[in-house]
């Protein structure tokens, strides 16, 4: 049997309808608070002295370590950047989460947010649009000879990846399946 966090507004109804001589059981029905609790704040009420509310108890078990405004915080970065890890997120927001664990981290972005980890889909090697490019490129300079070719400096000083993404892990919120965002 799941529990029900009783609020102000049930203490509040439940005394309104008892203040009106309704019984227990009626009131219990009528606004879905479990009989048992209804008989405790209807005694603590009474123990007060009938014109004061009694305040909600506070929860059983442990707080939770992390805030809604530090969810908050982990989730706009992780949406704005889905392949960072959750030991960039803490090194990211050494404030806000430096009394908490690496675990505690994972922990949030999969239980508390909902994010998936998901492995990066892979880009195309060459887009449609890349593709393109390289015709009208060779196009343009076929008709150079041999010795306009030697007056070109030539680099290889770049870097790039031949086959497309690093194979690194992304996140991503329930809504979204492994290939709705931009790939990585």
């Amino acid at each position: 049997m799941s529990r029900r966090v009783t609020t102000r507004d049930d203490i509040a109804a439940v005394i309104a309808l008892y203040k009106a001589n309704h019984v227990l059981r009626e009131i219990s029905a009528q606004t879905g608070v479990a009989l048992r609790v209804v008989q405790n704040l209807v005694k603590r009420f009474r123990d007060l002295g009938e014109d004061e509310l009694p305040a909600p108890l506070p929860k059983s078990g442990r707080p939770k370590l992390l805030s809604p405004r530090t969810l908050k915080v982990i989730s706009r970065q992780v949406r704005s950047n889905p392949s960072l890890t959750a030991h960039e997120v803490k090194e990211r927001n050494p404030r806000l989460l430096s009394h908490v664990s690496l675990s505690c981290v994972q922990q949030a972005l999969h239980g508390d947010l909902g994010f998936k980890s998901f492995r990066a889909c892979r880009k195309p090697l060459l887009t449609k649009r890349q593709k393109e490019n390289r015709v009208k490129f060779c196009k343009k300079y076929e008709v150079w000879d041999l010795e306009t070719w030697r007056s070109v400096l030539w680099s290889d000083e770049a870097t790039f990846s031949v086959t497309g993404s690093n194979g690194g892990r992304v996140y991503r919120p329930p809504t979204q399946t492994r290939t709705s965002h931009s790939t990585q």
